[in-house]
This record gives structure tokens, sequence and C-alpha cells, in this order.
């Protein structure tokens, strides 16, 4: 349907309105005019994967990828492709064995906020060229990403390049989804998605379960006294050495420590990946190469967003009174694990043993600049499964990631990014072990390159955080605690928006039959976060995603007063205000300080240029990196007041009129293209002074030269335009 949306501004000799081409899509390269493409199939996967190497430094021209994963898209990253960089992995805790683990404070949870958090720093960039492994970029790199194997010393730090198919008109048919393959500790978890024109979601995009690997469930028959098995950080502790004790927050896995013969492993996130992992759907758990968290991937502690792993109530007993393992983080905190199984201690103590895992932190740098997966949750501790079933004391993946941009939006399908729940022990009766800690929910950014109808009013979106594991078999023991929800980002209205934190999992009480009602120390996650942003917020190649609010300009006498307004705890230093005569070449005219909890700001500008002036934004954040906002135009010549003005011209997706009538009353406009062919007939009611309005519907037209009429009672006004992309 077309559109004709009509602005009605009544103030004097003033025309300003947003450019947002000439900028963006400049950088960004080449936008598509047209075509449709259109997913008929579920499970389908458009973007490609690449690990990241090296560190490539903030102010870099390129950076060098691993090998292509081949469970995304085959399609290699060329010249003029759109990617996304970002950081997936990179932050440190304090490694205390108390409740200072994490983020040095009390909780036995969270992460240190220092220089080394680096995960979650995303933008896109334009490829100039690729040379083997090598990808040059037309704009150098605004962040610094990194990467670090682990070693006892340092955590891991990694990054991934993502190619993103661009898009005119692209539709998700019924029945059909986009996904991405699950993360894999290199790859995967992310879905980005671009669409010029109108992208119509009639059946899903989702990355549900695909985020950060729960901690894999394994069985392990306890620790023997003084035979060396230890929370210290040695991999060989010497026998006689101090014993595992069921307050440890964390300790060796047996991959380092073979006599650590206890616990339940931590889930993964952006501080690290455990020795053992669990991916949604698995029959078996993953055993790595390395511990992969400084000082234990085993244990209580829950580091950064990854949910703890259980403290078994009797590291030394046979690893008997199982404990459950906490929910992973996101936006909102996991839940807490399960307390252990009181072994001869009382038939209902929940007071015995509560040491199940710590729920993982939220991620409260989360924004638009800062996107992170959902945690996975801990591990419960198992000691009557077998190597076929250890599994089902896994904790659940978190959600992914999800991008999505697009001119306007259609259809009412969904997208998600739920967390896996636990899978819980509930099955086999001989398997009387804790169950795992529910995945948190991802991140969903869904937003126009324009404020204004967005579409989005009939698609819904989830992040919510997975349910703890259920442990059913026997009572009393350590169910799994609920994901913490994840971030949804709009510009527009959603038919409805999930972030619920999971309910935390139950076992039986008082017996092996009894209800299964009992959540015997678990606690369910927090909800996460629904950010709407009043206006569309603003994604630039070789910059960062910015939320103003809006930026606008009025006239007051002979000066120009420029306002804006930001949210989103925006990491901004200073502003630059910058003009130009001719929209292209900018000099600053100004600063202004940001100012801690100040949301508004403006700036006058006393001596403008007679005719056309051109604003813009240069804002500047703390680590130097910036980016600008949108284009204002502001006409300061009288003597157009009884013209038609029309901008941009050439034109590529919308343009712009002001004209002046001399009372309210009809207004007839009608396009015409080269060969005299009627595109646009539309009657508006003007109002009497200064009016402005914007025709969208030049988005679809093809590049060439059109004929605009406009009858305003008597006067009638004829302009030529071009559309040029």
């Amino acid at each position: 349907m077309k559109r004709l949306h009509q602005f009605l501004w009544l103030s004097c000799w003033l025309f300003a309105f947003i450019i947002y081409s000439n900028s963006s899509s400049a950088q960004c390269g080449t936008t598509p005019s047209s075509g449709l493409t259109t997913i008929s199939t579920a499970g389908t996967i458009v973007n490609s994967y690449y690990p990241g190497t090296g560190s490539p430094a903030a102010g870099a021209s390129s950076l060098v990828v691993g090998t292509i994963d081949g469970r995304g898209a085959a399609t290699a990253i060329a010249a003029n492709d759109m990617i996304v960089i970002i950081q997936m992995q990179g932050a440190d805790i304090t490694t205390t064995n108390s409740s200072a683990y994490g983020a040095n404070s009390t909780t036995g949870s969270g992460y240190t906020s220092n220089g080394n958090l680096i995960a979650g720093y995303y933008e896109y960039a334009t490829v100039s060229s690729v040379s083997g492994t090598t990808i040059n970029l037309t704009v150098a790199l605004s962040n610094s990403y990194k990467t670090r194997t682990f070693t006892t010393a340092n955590s891991i730090q990694t990054y991934q390049v993502i190619r993103v198919p661009r898009y005119y008109n692209l539709t998700i048919n019924s029945g059909a989804s986009i996904t991405a393959p699950a993360w894999n500790g290199s790859t995967g978890g992310v879905v980005i998605l671009d669409a010029a024109g109108t992208m119509t979601i009639t059946g899903s995009i989702n990355v549900s379960k695909l985020g950060f690997r729960g901690g894999g469930g394994k069985q392990l028959g306890g620790a023997t006294n003084n035979d060396g098995n230890s929370s210290t950080s040695t991999s060989t502790p010497s026998a006689g050495s101090a014993n595992l004790v069921n307050t440890d927050y964390r300790f060796n896995s047996p991959v380092t420590n073979t006599k650590n013969l206890s616990g339940g492993a931590k889930g993964e996130g952006f501080v690290g990946t455990p020795a053992y992992t669990y991916a949604d759907g698995a029959t078996s758990t993953t055993t790595n190469a390395v511990e992969g968290y400084i000082s234990g991937s085993m244990g209580r502690g829950a580091p950064g967003n990854a949910g703890g792993g259980g403290t078994d109530g009797q590291p030394l007993n046979n690893n008997q009174s199982n404990t459950g393992g906490g929910g992973g983080g996101s936006a909102g905190a996991g839940g807490q694990g399960g307390s252990g199984w009181p072994a001869g201690q009382g038939t209902n103590d929940v007071n015995q043993y509560p040491y199940g895992g710590m729920g993982g932190a939220a991620f409260t740098q989360g924004s638009l600049q800062r996107i992170i997966m959902g945690g996975g949750g801990g591990a419960g501790t198992a000691n009557n499964s077998t190597s076929t079933n250890e599994y089902n004391t896994s904790g659940g993946p978190g959600g992914g990631i999800i991008v999505s941009r697009a001119l306007l939006y259609s259809g009412s399908g969904s997208v998600t990014a739920d967390g896996a729940d636990g899978p819980g022990v509930t099955s086999d009766a001989s398997q009387t072990d804790a169950a795992g800690g529910g995945g948190a929910g991802g991140t969903i950014i869904l937003v126009t390159y324009f404020s204004g109808a967005t579409g989005l009013g009939s698609v819904t979106a989830s992040a919510k955080g997975g349910v703890g594991g259920y442990m059913t078999t026997y009572y009393n023991h350590g169910p799994g605690g609920g994901g913490g929800g994840g971030y949804i980002y709009t510009n527009g209205t959603l038919s409805s928006t999930t972030v619920t934190g999971g309910a935390n999992g139950f076992t039986r009480t008082g017996s092996t039959g009894g209800a299964i009602n009992n959540a015997y120390g678990t606690t369910s996650g927090s909800n996460g976060k629904v950010v709407t942003t009043a206006v569309a917020p603003l994604f630039y190649c070789g910059v960062l995603p910015i939320t103003l609010e809006s930026f606008t300009a009025s006239l007051d006498g002979s000066s120009v007063n420029l306002n804006w307004q930001i949210s989103d705890n925006i990491n901004i230093s200073y502003f630059e205000i910058e003009h130009s005569n001719d929209g292209v070449n900018f000099y600053k005219i100004g600063t202004s300080d940001f100012v801690n909890d100040v949301s508004k700001y403006s700036f006058i500008h006393q001596s403008p240029d007679a005719g056309k002036n051109f604003y813009r934004l240069k804002m500047i954040d703390i680590d130097g990196k910036f980016s600008y906002s949108s284009i204002l135009v502001v006409n300061l010549n009288n003597s157009n007041e009884n013209k038609l003005l029309i901008y941009p011209n050439p034109a590529s997706s919308y343009l712009a009129l002001q004209f002046n009538a001399d009372s309210k009353q009809e207004t007839q406009i009608r396009v015409f293209d080269n060969a005299g062919k009627k595109l646009i007939d539309k009657t508006i009611m003007a109002e009497k002074g200064k009016n402005y309005l914007t025709i969208e519907d030049v988005k679809n037209f093809s590049d060439g030269v059109y004929l605009i009429r406009l009858n305003i009672g008597s006067q009638l006004f004829i302009e030529k335009f071009v559309i040029r992309r």
C-alpha cells in the first residue's frame, strides 16, 4: 500500500529534515534497489561465519580470519560485502575460592569491570578486498578485537566475522525459518539480516538454544581422601594436600587433575568455556582439551553470565549428595541450583548441603552497543549415571543473537532467542543424580532504517530464560536453577515481547513416589529487558550503533537552535557540532561535553549562511571511537517561500517537499515518469503557511528522471527530480 506522510510545521522559513542515504549507505556499500528473496525451508542459514584471528586494534583497516565454518552458508566473503565483527568472549573474574569469586563481591558470581571486559562489542564494516585470509575494509575499525587461548593465567578471548547478505525485499514463508549454526566455541549462534526494502516475517527467525553451551554433565564417583584431589589451581598437587570440600567455589576438573572426581561443570559464557560442555539435543557430554576457566571449571561459583556447577555435599563420599546447577545469565541473572541429597542426615533437610551452583550474573553493560548470547546453565553433580546418560545432568545452552534491520516489516511471524531448559533427570530410575540449570535468553535487535511506521505490530519476539532441569527419579536431589531473561531492542511496537526468567526445576517431596513440587533450594531466573527507542537507531559501518532519540533544528530570528536527546547509557565523552553549506564538506562550529544523567543537549549557531545550512553531530566516546548523526538541513532563503523545494535531489529512498500555502486548502500532488506515465496521484489538505511532507513511494522507482506537479489552488509548481542509487 502506497504511503504519503505529511508533516505540517508552522515555523518561519525553516526547511529541516533527516538525510540518511548520503552518509550511511555510502559507508556501508551499495544498497540493493530491487529484487525479492523468499525463504521457504525451515532451518535456512544465510550468514557465513569465520573465526577471527589475531587482535586487530581500533583504527586498523584489515583483519585476518580462519577457515569458513562449513555449517554456515558457503558464500565466501568478497569485495563490497557487508560484514559484522563481534567480540564473543573477553572478560576477567576474581578467582578466589570464596564468595568473592566472580565479581569480587559476596555473591560467588559475576565478572570484573576493567579494561579486559571487551565481550559484546561489535560493528558493521564493508569489505574493500580480500587477499587469502586477510579482509581489507573500506572504513577503519572502530573497536579493537582480540583472540587469546586459555592458559592458567589468562582467560579466553574470541571474536567472529559474519558475512551479511544484503536483500531488497526478504520474505520468510510460513513454516520456514532463518537460523544459525549453534555456537561451537569459535563461530555460530548469531543471525544478522539486512533488507533495504520490506522484510516479511510469516515464518520465523530462530536462534533459541544456540548460544553459550551448558556445563556438561559428568559421572564422577567421588574423590579419595588425601590422594591429591584439591581445589588449588595446581594440576598435580601432592598427596596429602587439602582435599576438596563442599564449600568450594571452583576447582579443576579431571581434565587437569585426575584426582578431582567430584562436582558439576560450570556453564559456558563470555568469560570462558569449561572442560565439559553440552549442546542442545546432544546425547553425550563433550570433553574439551583445556580447563577453560582460571583455577577450575567445576563447582558452584558462577563466572560471568555462566551458571555455576554444583559443588557436591560429600565430595569424598562417592559424590552422592547431588546438588543442582545454576541458571545462565543475560539481561537477567540466573537462578540458584538446588541443594544436595541429605544422605542419612534427614529425609528433607534442604539446608544440609545448600551448595548448588550460583546463577550466572546479569550483563549490566548490555545495550545496542554491547550484545551477548545467553549464558549456559551449570551442571548438577552425578554419581549414579553412566557414560550414556550422564548428559541428563547437564545445563541448558543459552539463546543466541539476532540483529535485523529493514526499511519496513510485515507479517505475523516470530523472532526467538530463548534459552534451553536443563535436560533433567526424569527417565531412568537408576539415575538418581542432580539436574542442571536452564540457559539464559539471548539478544534480539529488530529495527528499521527510519523512524515512524515499522510494520512490526503483528510480529512476536521472545528471549526468555530456560527452565531449570527437573529431578524426578528420586526425591530431595538438586533441581536446576532457571535461566535469566534476555534483551529485546526495537524502535517499533511488537505484537508481544517475552523476556521472562526461566522457572526453577523441581524434585519429588518425601519419597520416590512423592509429588513433583519440591523446589529444594532452587530459584527461578530474573526477568530480562525490553528497550523501545523513540527513533530508529543509527548503524554506520566502521562505527558503533548509537541511540540518538532526536536531533532537531529551529530558527530563532537569524540564529539556528539545534537540540538533541540521547538514551541507552551511551559511553559518550563529548559532542562536536559540525556545519556545511554543501552537505559534503563539514567543519566544527562547537563542542558540548557529555554530562552523566543528562539526556538533552542544545547548541545555538549564531551566524548561519544565507540559503541552505547543513548540520550533523559527531559523537565521540571515552575510547576515542565516534559516530555521526543524520544530517539536518535548514533553509534560510526567504526568496523561496513561494517555490516548491525538493530534497534530496538526486533521491534514492524518499523525497522531501517544502511549499507555501496562502490558506488551508486541498493540494494535489502528481508524479510522472519520463514517458509521461502517472505514478503518483494524491490529494492532501495543506495548512496555511509552510508545509513539509515526505513521499516514500519513490523508493520503488527505477533510476531515472521524473516530474512532480503540485497544484495549490490556482498555483501550479512543476519540478524535475532524479532517482539515483
